[in-house]
């Protein structure tokens, strides 16, 4: 079944290797469209699959949905959407074939956010010839119709009401003159679902200096409250983070309320993207500054220290230390190194070395520590050189190694630079 396929090199990024349902919705599916086909995987969220395999109706069993484009089929162009269903023989059958609505399948969603709860499916389409973006809410009772539609800059499922229930959260532009774009404005919103159309139920304004919106992260604001973190591009090739939660009956973002003041805040370097670095459940916001010893190198020589903020009716310092992007891990300084650390880059080993900064960074300094990350098949030598795991992910694992001039207050133990390392992601 699986070899009948003419398979992308975008599919060819997933193994195309089918399960056994799989494969019988694929032989299902080509009885009535033909080989001829190359399936289309989302892009992102919690359905990777060309098969998105659900039950989206108020029936026992699962339905499914295939994404897939024609391969030099005369007259078949464009993204196609197979609906498929289990006859009274318990055997799966095309039901209905239908054109999506761009090229590509951003995202697919399935949420119960209708009036009554009822099942949908919300597919975020995008197109290779444009930025434009479309997602497509679907409802299948007895036939797949559509809901409604809507463009959009950025879709999210997440209940950021505490209801219980996912809400579909939507970045929208706003356009004013159309030869002024400053007058655009920006709205995220929650969607709903009506009968025969979308219902946008509260909207809230978002800065208008945004670019791009490249990345998310859901978490608390505190205990109680869920947010949404977004990331945004700038025309200036930095990032910045809005903040989405709802409060009192309606949608709140603190940062675009008080922009002059919270936004410079959330600015930083394209890369640094808001997560749960210490997977407390809290999101944190990095802000980057240069690291103490190299106010005064040139900018292509510079290290930086990152903040981790938090918000709590403010921005609030909650973390200081090295991020390295690269490798994937942040080494929290513990407070008795405020002002009184810094770093280099050992060339010859690419070890990052923690030292004290005693005025000048190219001078004498005390090695206070150093950061290894190495394949999982070469740990042996590094504990056998006196390093010590203090973390693993993959194949990679992170190794330390402690400074010999223990009688040096500023020098770590490995249960304080245990408590404070974490891995990104």
């Amino acid at each position: 079944g699986c070899s009948a396929v003419n398979f992308s090199v975008d599919n060819l990024l997933r193994a195309p290797n089918l399960t056994e349902e799989q494969k019988e919705i694929h032989q299902a599916l080509v009885q009535p469209v033909g080989n001829n086909i190359t399936l289309k995987y989302p892009k992102t969220g919690d359905n990777r699959s060309a098969y998105v395999i659900k039950n989206i109706d108020d029936e026992p069993g699962a339905e499914a949905l295939v994404f897939y484009e024609y391969a030099g089929v005369a007259n078949k162009d464009g993204l196609m959407v197979n609906l498929l269903d289990k006859n009274d023989d318990n055997d799966w059958v095309s039901v209905k074939e239908f054109a999506g609505a761009g090229s590509e399948v951003a995202t697919v969603i399935i949420s119960d956010m209708g009036e009554d709860n009822d099942t949908q499916v919300i597919v975020g389409y995008t197109s290779s010839t444009s930025d434009k973006k479309t997602l497509v809410v679907y409802n299948y009772d007895d036939e797949i119709k559509t809901v409604g539609t809507e463009n959009y800059l950025l879709l999210e499922a997440y209940d950021i009401n505490a209801d219980s229930t996912e809400d579909i959260v939507v970045v929208n532009r706003n356009t004013g003159d159309e030869n002024n774009r400053d007058d655009d404005t920006y709205t995220a919103s929650i969607l709903e679902a009506g009968k025969d159309e979308l219902i946008k139920t509260h909207s809230v304004l978002m800065c208008n200096n945004a670019t791009s919106y490249v990345h998310t992260a859901t978490g608390k604001l505190n205990e109680n409250s869920p947010a949404l973190y977004i990331d945004e591009l700038t025309d200036k090739n930095e990032l910045q983070t809005e903040i989405i939660y709802f409060e009192n009956d309606g949608l709140i973002n603190p940062i675009e309320a008080d922009k002059d003041r919270l936004l410079p805040l959330c600015t930083r370097p394209a890369g640094y993207y808001s997560q749960d670095i210490d997977r407390d459940g809290v999101v944190e916001i990095p802000l980057v500054r240069v690291m103490t010893g190299y106010e005064n190198v040139v900018e292509e020589e510079k290290q930086y220290l990152t903040d981790w903020l938090v918000y709590d009716n403010d921005l609030l310092l909650k973390y200081s230390g090295y991020y390295c992007l690269s490798d994937g891990y942040m080494m929290a300084y513990p407070s008795r190194w405020t002002g009184q650390v810094t770093i280099k880059k050992d060339n010859d080993t690419q070890e990052m070395v923690f030292y004290k900064y005693d005025g000048d960074i190219n001078g004498e300094m005390t090695e206070l520590m150093r950061i290894a990350v190495a394949g999982d098949e070469q740990k042996t030598r590094y504990l056998y050189d006196g390093y010590q795991l203090v973390s693993e992910k993959g194949q990679l694992c992170y190794l330390v190694k402690i400074g010999s001039q223990r009688e040096e207050p500023l020098v770590p133990t490995i249960d304080e630079i245990k408590n404070c390392f974490y891995l990104a992601g």
